[in-house]
């Protein structure tokens, strides 16, 4: 990798959006470990919950200034580092992570140039890739077929999807999709100009069980890896999609993709 490489790289994303392929695919590779969201409390050492409690703790209390916090995020990722070293560390800020850390699962709000976040990660020179998944009726269709088979990443889609039909509700469709979309825009505005930033989309960075070579070599320019070191910075994915064929499992798709399509072009008129 080159000396001026960021520090760490970060997916920014909504849910079902390829997130996991992605970060299994880093860490199935030589060069990048991917920790996930590391904002979700859960096992492995990476429970932001946990280390924030002993934070606090340890400096008998917390006003969540700016400066505060940004010094728990700092202690928290060099963390983070030192576990996945050598390797280049990766993990995932979801879109409802994006507010605030009080709480911590929210929406962003306020003008994208005033967010907390996002200015911490441009300050800290990290490595950006905003992962985005375009069709949003795929989207909203993968997670209500994901909530109704149980299942999310892997197993036989044949088996799984079988004597499957699912309707999905507009208004549901609505409160999930509409954030996506504002969200999105505010990722966009939040990093417009930022010098290591970069825009992906799903499914298109996918080629069988990893990810293309034009994808491999965009992202190592971003994380400062010579190019001849792209073809090892991804391995074989364990995950597979949750359902290849979505149309023909939900009875109103259609009516939903409508929807996704004026709502696009509405937040993009706004």
């Amino acid at each position: 990798m080159s000396d001026d490489r960021p520090p760490f790289l970060v997916t920014i994303a909504t849910q079902r959006s390829g997130t996991k392929f992605l970060g299994t695919s880093f860490s199935a590779g030589g060069l990048v470990r991917s920790l996930g969201e590391v904002f979700q409390p859960g096992p492995g050492g990476s429970d932001f919950r946990t280390f924030f409690a002993d934070f606090v703790a340890q400096r008998g209390g917390f006003g969540f200034e700016a400066e505060e916090m940004g010094s728990a995020l700092d202690l928290f990722i060099e963390q983070l580092r030192a576990k996945v070293a050598p390797a280049a560390l990766h993990f995932d800020l979801m879109y409802n992570n994006l507010g605030s850390f009080a709480p911590v699962w929210t929406l962003p709000v306020g003008a994208p140039g005033s967010n907390f976040l996002a200015n911490w990660l441009k300050s800290r020179r990290a490595a950006v890739i905003h992962l985005v998944r375009p069709d949003l009726a795929e989207c909203f269709a993968s997670h209500v077929i994901a909530e109704a088979r149980g299942i999310y990443h892997t197993g036989n889609d044949k088996d799984a999807a079988r004597d499957m039909s699912v309707m999905l509700s507009a208004e549901q469709a609505l409160s999930y999709m509409l954030p996506i979309l504002r969200t999105r825009r505010f990722v966009q505005r939040a990093f417009g100009g930022y010098a290591r930033y970069l825009e992906i989309t799903y499914p298109d960075f996918i080629a069988g069980p990893s990810v293309t070579p034009e994808t491999a070599e965009r992202i190592a320019r971003l994380a400062g890896i010579p190019a001849a070191e792209a073809p090892r910075l991804f391995g074989a994915s364990p995950l597979r999609q949750t359902a290849k064929d979505k149309r023909s499992l939900v009875t109103n798709f259609d009516d939903i993709d409508r929807m996704a399509r004026n709502l696009q072009r509405m937040v993009n008129d706004g």
